[in-house]
């Protein structure tokens, strides 16, 4: 009797000291993806403060001209757009005789925007103006000769609702919002920057003028570029 009271009470310490055993690797289990979990928001959070903090130059500030080329080096490489409006381009008759139509146009460097989200089929680009599409003399007043192809995008300060417009920011708000030009899975980019070396074009970046530069984001507000508008 006493025998079969002892491997009773042996099962049930062993079945206690299973539970037990069980209990404490699902609790580390919990434990760990918990500190895992917080671990990688409080990396994400990092990053994403860096990213802020990397733009933070550009945001509703005024650079210079040297700045401004700064920026098309540093993000060169990466799907960041940089469109630049400088003082040239925006009183070049011969580019856009409609003055008012005239100052909502940028050049765009880096990842190219769109009017829309829409990837690119392949048939056409009416989601961008490319300057390589107007006459050789308008190409040699907007940018360098050398230049065989670059791009035009335009920016609206109030919500049109055009299609015109790739960017375009409510009255108030301090950023633009636009989308990267996807194609077949990739952002379209541009790197040729020549023009803004090159003395005597539009596209030319002065060290000394002063320019005004605000954020691009897209609709979920991630910063995708910046806006540079000369102001002098």
């Amino acid at each position: 009797m006493s025998e079969d009271v002892s491997a009773t009470m042996r099962v049930g310490i062993t079945v206690i000291l299973v539970a037990a055993l069980v209990a404490t690797v699902l609790n580390l289990m919990v434990t760990s993806n918990s500190l895992l979990s917080g671990g990688q928001t409080t990396l994400q959070g990092g990053i994403d403060s860096v990213n802020e903090q990397e733009f933070a130059t550009y945001n509703n500030t005024k650079v210079s001209g040297t700045q401004v080329a700064t920026a098309l080096s540093l993000f060169q490489g990466r799907d960041v757009a940089i469109c630049i409006q400088t003082s040239a381009l925006a009183a070049d008759k011969t580019f856009e005789p409609d003055e008012t139509k005239r100052k909502t146009y940028a050049l765009n460097y880096g990842a190219l925007l769109t009017v829309d989200g829409k990837p690119s089929t392949g048939n056409g680009d009416t989601q961008l103006n490319p300057i390589h599409k107007l006459s050789e003399e308008k190409i040699a007043n907007i940018i360098s000769p050398q230049v065989k192809e670059a791009y035009l995008i335009r920016f609206a300060d109030s919500a049109s609702g055009s299609s015109d417009f790739a960017v375009a920011r409510d009255e108030g708000t301090p950023y633009y919002v636009g989308y990267l030009k996807n194609a077949f899975g990739l952002i379209m980019t541009n790197y040729n920057t020549i023009g803004t070396t090159a003395v005597g074009n539009d596209a030319y970046l002065l060290s000394s003028a002063r320019f005004s530069s605000t954020l691009i984001k897209d609709p979920t507000g991630s910063i995708i570029g910046i806006i540079f508008k000369q102001i002098n």
